[in-house]
């Protein structure tokens, strides 16, 4: 599956279910000495304007080199790194507020593992996902990144059993957040080769993702194979009719490319 789709994913449930009173800047993981409460303000009122991110930026990270052991002062510098752009130096920024913090914040695993993926440091990222897991278990966040990581390391099943955790502690959920759940979650029984199943989601969905060739190539593998299952040959059609509408078919991936046999 391309990456694009994954940070597509990434981005939206991470701003939708990662809102709370620290990214709100309401309290600090790790002690600051009290004469630079001021600048440390002062940096994230300038990240409420997109002109002054850049100054934002230049303030966490002059505060890092005067308190050395702030992980908020890190986090805040890659938080403003990733708001222009800057994604290798975010990573950096973040990499070291997490290891600062031992393991007290999940919103800095939260945007490391999610930079990591953006960097191509996959296994790095399943790493912190699996963290979220261990120390913050409660959170649907980690067992929907274990589910993400697994398109692309390929241990499948244990991403499906991830994502039906995540399902669950996500609770009810509507918009397209709900049609990208929908899109995973039939993207990964697809992979399981519960091909019926899969369908069913990847329907839910078809509205939304009708022209991606992700959606395309699972979609279509799902009714070829549903339709063998069922004898099924106006299903079989179906599925040849959306598999030849994929343009250039190198797009699709090769553990699916294998299993068209019309």
């Amino acid at each position: 599956m391309k990456k694009c789709l994954f940070l597509f994913f990434l981005l939206v449930f991470n701003s939708s279910f990662s809102q709370n009173d620290y990214m709100s800047g309401k309290f600090k993981y790790c002690e600051l000495h009290p004469s630079y409460n001021e600048k440390f303000n002062l940096g994230l009122e300038a990240l409420s304007y997109k002109k002054y991110v850049g100054a934002a930026a230049s303030i966490f990270l002059e505060i890092t080199k005067k308190e050395p052991s702030s992980c908020d002062a890190f986090f805040w510098a890659g938080f403003s790194f990733r708001m222009l752009n800057k994604n290798k130096e975010a990573l950096l920024c973040y990499y070291i507020a997490d290891s600062l913090a031992q393991n007290k914040s999940i919103e800095f695993k939260q945007n490391l593992a999610s930079i990591s993926i953006v960097e191509g440091k996959i296994k790095l990222s399943r790493k912190k996902y699996e963290e979220i897991i261990q120390f913050f278990p409660s959170s649907p966040e980690g067992y929907y990144g274990v589910a993400l990581t697994s398109t692309m390391i390929g241990d499948y099943e244990n991403g499906l059993n991830n994502m039906l955790i995540a399902v669950d502690k996500y609770g009810e959920i509507t918009g397209d957040v709900y049609y990208q759940k929908e899109l995973l979650l039939g993207v990964l029984l697809t992979l399981n080769k519960q091909y019926d199943t899969g369908l069913i989601h990847l329907e839910e969905c078809e509205s939304k993702y009708r022209n991606d060739v992700n959606f395309k190539s699972h979609y279509a593998l799902c009714l070829l194979k549903t339709s063998e299952m069922n004898k099924d040959e106006k299903m079989k059609a179906k599925a040849k009719k959306i598999y030849d509408k994929i343009e250039n078919k190198d797009e699709i991936s090769d553990d699916l490319k294998i299993e068209f046999k019309f």
